[in-house]
């Protein structure tokens, strides 16, 4: 139990802060949205850079780990956009964003710092390779259904060029990619470089935490809360149990990486949801209210996951 609230208090500290400084007047909204587009213009693409550039990629794909994992991203993706649309009358693009709150977690600032403090390195190999395609596989297929949404009118001939420019546009995506290729060309980072990189990717957490929280002051719960306590049931108990189902009974993965798994699954929504919400000009309220909720849910719900597995 303590492992999970040094970790989580202070994550909800500063959203709970944002949140204060909005009520109190004294951070515009137009403050939170800078703040934003900062983050996601230039922070999370050097981030993303910086990550893919530097850290190994692995020599064989573990199969099983990766389908005991994203099998159950995609099926409660695909639910959270159908009953977005269907449940909830969101367009696409809404639609998307819910389905993005269900499957998208919070994998680096709780879910790595939280297993490597529970598994010890035992646990570091298993959460790195998931994380290593976490945001490669998640945020591009966001893109193309946000691209895809945003471009609902136009004529189905531009469709492809339009998602497919929208995407080569989007800062997060170019990091990534070019991260990659700088990874797979065997070049290495000069350490002047690295230092700076380094710290900007300190700014990452506060600003967007921060601006969240500055978000849901505004926008409030009303109108939005059930679709949030949705997204919330589908994000912290769906997804880590059908992890748990194919990580153990279909794919028989080793106990440690089938835990690592799990405890990744079970982590509360994260900030890029918000970040896409702002960027795209759609569902920030919902997108601000489901991670804010879910990470308060995580306070309860990680400390079950960890004592389920036998640690305290």
């Amino acid at each position: 139990m303590e492992i999970v609230l040094e970790i989580v208090i202070p994550v909800f500290a500063i959203l709970l802060m944002g949140y204060g400084a909005r009520k109190l007047h004294l951070f515009k909204e137009e403050s939170a949205a800078g703040l934003a587009k900062f983050v996601f213009n230039f922070v999370i693409p050097l981030f993303l850079f910086r990550t893919f550039a530097t850290n190994e990629l692995p020599d064989s794909i573990p199969w099983g780990l990766f389908f005991s994992f994203y099998l159950a991203v995609f099926a409660v993706y695909g639910l959270g956009i159908t009953v977005g649309k269907v449940v909830f009358g969101r367009d696409l693009m809404g639609a998307t964003l819910t389905g993005m709150g269900c499957a998208f977690g919070n994998t680096v600032l709780l879910g790595l710092a939280l297993g490597l403090r529970a598994f010890g390195d035992e646990g570091a190999v298993p959460m790195f390779l998931i994380l290593s395609v976490h945001g490669l596989i998640l945020m591009t297929g966001t893109t193309i259904l946000l691209e895809a949404g945003r471009n609902a009118g136009s004529a189905l001939k531009d469709l492809p060029l339009k998602v497919l420019k929208g995407m080569l546009t989007n800062p997060l995506i170019v990091g990534l990619a070019v991260g990659l290729c700088y990874n797979l060309a065997g070049l290495h980072i000069p350490k002047m470089a690295d230092d700076f990189l380094r710290i900007m990717q300190g700014a990452v957490l506060p600003c967007a935490l921060f601006a969240m929280g500055s978000t849901l002051a505004e926008y409030g719960f009303k109108g939005r809360l059930g679709q949030s306590i949705f997204s919330v049931g589908l994000k912290c108990l769906l997804l880590p149990a059908l992890v748990y189902v194919l990580a153990t009974y279909v794919f028989h993965l080793e106990q440690s990486w089938a835990l690592a798994a799990v405890l990744l699954a079970a982590q509360p929504t994260g900030v890029n949801v918000y970040l896409f919400a702002q960027r795209y000009g759609t569902a920030q309220a919902l997108a601000s209210t489901t991670i804010f909720l879910s990470t308060a849910f995580s306070i309860f719900s990680l400390p079950v996951v960890l004592y389920l597995f036998g640690i305290d």
